[in-house]
């Protein structure tokens, strides 16, 4: 279960060190790594419902980067024809975070 499921650890989870790992994980190369992709983009997509933590995950170091390679992940599956286990996030999420800059 994440942490990010209860509203009320949105505001407390916006924290430098848990960004930092949300975009370790949200990177990490190779296909054995897309089930800790897909969890670090929903974790953002979680912690981004609150208005507030947007400015600030939007200026956190390398998080756009990390969402924006997300996007790309995404529209390839897409391209493919692949199924996805989940709804694609990364887009939505990437455009929220750019307005909030």
């Amino acid at each position: 279960m994440h942490l990010t499921n209860e509203d009320e650890n949105h505001r407390s989870m916006c924290h430098k060190t848990i960004l930092d790992a949300l975009v370790v994980g949200a990177t990490l190369n190779g296909d054995e790594y897309g089930d800790m992709q897909e969890s670090a983009i929903v974790a953002m997509e979680r912690l981004a419902t609150d208005f507030s933590n947007r400015p600030i995950m939007a200026r956190h170091p390398g998080l756009l980067t990390a969402v924006a390679k997300a996007t790309e992940r995404e529209t390839r599956q897409v391209d493919k024809g692949v199924d996805p286990k989940s709804e694609h996030l990364a887009k939505p999420l990437l455009m929220s975070l750019l307005l909030a800059m």
